[in-house]
């Protein structure tokens, strides 16, 4: 039977320690990563989001399926390039997708940041771990697209309101969690002013005439109180019917190993898809700063908002072909 011994506050199994096994018997002066991630969850979850636990809970799963399989104890001084070389491979074999194992992974670095700012010990060099970048894919809807789906007359009145929902995002650049809870009261003339549920900021958008219209049609009151599951498995149908149907082929990593698929785009829409288009189709029209549109954005490098926005080479070379500095 495996003893247990008690590590500065915490209980755990005497196995050997993962960093530790081959220099010393005894672990640094750490702690249980897993327990540590427990009890800071534990105390944060009554003011962050149900994502906030679910996340940390499918983290948790894993480090303690992979500390089982391999019969060791991950402390927090454990987190450097070796295990991760470790944890990444046994993610693969489980045929995780690319882009969950970047997201585990930034939060073992956000979770060994936190445990070295409390005082327990942590391998520096956890900092500096990188998982390399895929680059991410996402559709976005293009101005006509969002035209011929706002116009478009063959649907019931319940659909109609969540294409109309829809559009709004399109045309705002808000998140799901903010234009699905707008009210009268957001709506001020010719803006909507919102705080944001993410950042907690106040952000001022111009209404689009599209926007206008529907504010008008609604008296203001358009949101259709659909959870996001139910908004996104709507609004699939709702552009499957309106023929959205251009097949789209990408590709991605699974278990590392690069796979390719091709899809109707309807297939790739979701809530998302609309403040990606508001984001895109504002950086095309070649009007606006990017320094103004991440003002409605939220992002803070101009890296992160080209790598969110999606737009080709060849839309990238069409927005600056007009420019004086191509004319004589």
């Amino acid at each position: 039977m495996t003893a247990l011994k008690l590590v500065q506050g915490f209980t755990v199994n005497e196995k050997k320690d993962y960093i530790n096994r081959i220099v010393q018997s005894e672990p640094k002066t750490g702690v249980l990563f897993s327990e540590f991630i427990k009890q800071t969850v534990e105390r944060k979850a009554k003011r962050m989001s149900i994502s906030y636990t679910k996340n940390y809970a499918s983290l948790i799963h894993h480090l303690d399926n992979f500390a089982n399989i391999y019969d060791v104890n991950i402390y927090t001084n454990s987190i450097n390039e070796v295990f991760i070389d470790d944890f990444i491979m046994y993610l693969e074999e489980h045929d995780y997708k690319h882009t969950y194992i970047k997201a585990l992974l930034s939060l073992i670095k956000s979770m060994s940041k936190k445990a070295g700012s409390y005082g327990y010990a942590v391998d520096p060099s956890f900092d500096d771990i990188y998982f390399e970048e895929n680059e991410s894919f996402a559709v976005f809807l293009s101005l006509n697209e969002i035209t011929r789906i706002y116009y478009y007359d063959n649907l019931t009145k319940a659909q109609k309101k969540i294409r109309d929902l829809f559009i709004v995002g399109c045309l705002t650049a808000l998140r799901y969690s903010d234009y699905s809870t707008l009210t009268k009261q957001n709506f001020t003339h010719d803006f909507i002013t919102k705080t944001t549920k993410k950042t907690n900021k106040k952000v001022i958008v111009p209404l689009h005439d599209y926007v206008r219209e529907i504010v008008k049609k609604y008296d203001g009151s358009i949101t259709p109180g659909l959870s996001i599951q139910h908004f996104n498995k709507y609004i699939k149908l709702i552009c499957k019917k309106i023929g959205i149907n251009d097949e789209i082929t990408y590709s991605y990593k699974r278990g590392g190993k690069l796979v390719t698929e091709t899809k109707q785009k309807w297939e790739l829409i979701s809530s998302h898809t609309a403040r990606r288009s508001a984001a895109t189709n504002m950086y095309l029209t070649g009007r606006m700063k990017t320094y103004e549109i991440m003002a409605l954005t939220g992002h803070t490098t101009e890296k992160s908002f080209f790598r969110y926005i999606k737009i080709t080479r060849e839309d990238m070379v069409k927005n600056i072909a007009g420019d004086n500095f191509f004319r004589k």
